[in-house]
């Protein structure tokens, strides 16, 4: 009985983590579709300055998807866990403050893609950018202490699991200040390859195998 009362115990704690983090995954998404604005002085001509808000709709979707695909690996790597310690906590709290914050780098690159100066535009690319491999650094940041504290995983956690999760977060720890250089220079293309990548994490990750006892 005590057994089982732990190990309820270890389970609740997973679960809180997980319920904390996806509250504040939602939150983010919430606010990021305030900074999309209804046109004021469009009397006559809605369409057109619907159309002209584009840069709105752009840095929304890149953000969404950004939000949306560390939320499913965060999942994912969560999913793994038998139980936490206090250093797993500390680094889901750390993922958790670049999230917090990308809104605010949504917005002002919404501001400043259209009518901003060349100058205007690199610094948003940059804040925004910066913003997201940040992300990226604490999300693998996270998972490396989990690779290396194997007691804090399910014991049917495999290593070909792991190894394929591996090369999969490691491709995205370099592939955001590339884009973000890439886009010092061509907006446009930068747009493109944010959605590129959160598309290619939007892909499933491999499932842990369970062996179900007969």
């Amino acid at each position: 009985m005590a057994e089982a009362n732990r190990s309820s115990q270890l389970g609740m704690s997973v679960g809180r983590l997980e319920a904390f983090s996806d509250g504040v995954f939602a939150i983010v998404i919430t606010l990021l579709i305030l900074d999309v604005k209804v046109p004021t002085e469009a009397a006559g001509h809605l369409g057109r300055e619907l159309a002209a808000q584009w840069p709105q709709y752009a840095a929304y979707l890149s953000s969404f998807l950004i939000v949306g695909t560390i939320w499913l690996n965060h999942h994912a790597v969560v999913s793994l866990l038998a139980r936490l310690d206090h250093g797993i906590q500390v680094h889901n709290l750390l993922l958790l403050l670049p999230v917090s914050v990308l809104p605010w780098p949504t917005a002002v690159l919404a501001e400043y893609l259209r009518d901003g100066t060349t100058g205007d535009k690199r610094v948003a690319v940059l804040l925004y950018g910066i913003t997201s491999s940040l992300m990226a650094v604490a999300f693998n940041l996270m998972w490396h202490y989990l690779l290396r504290h194997p007691e804090l995983r399910r014991p049917e956690v495999t290593r070909e699991s792991l190894a394929v999760r591996n090369r999969r977060f490691n491709i995205g720890l370099l592939s955001y200040p590339v884009v973000t250089l890439v886009g010092l220079i061509s907006v446009p293309l930068f747009l493109v390859l944010v959605f590129a990548l959160a598309v290619l994490y939007l892909l499933p990750t491999p499932e842990y195998r369970v062996d179900h006892p007969q």
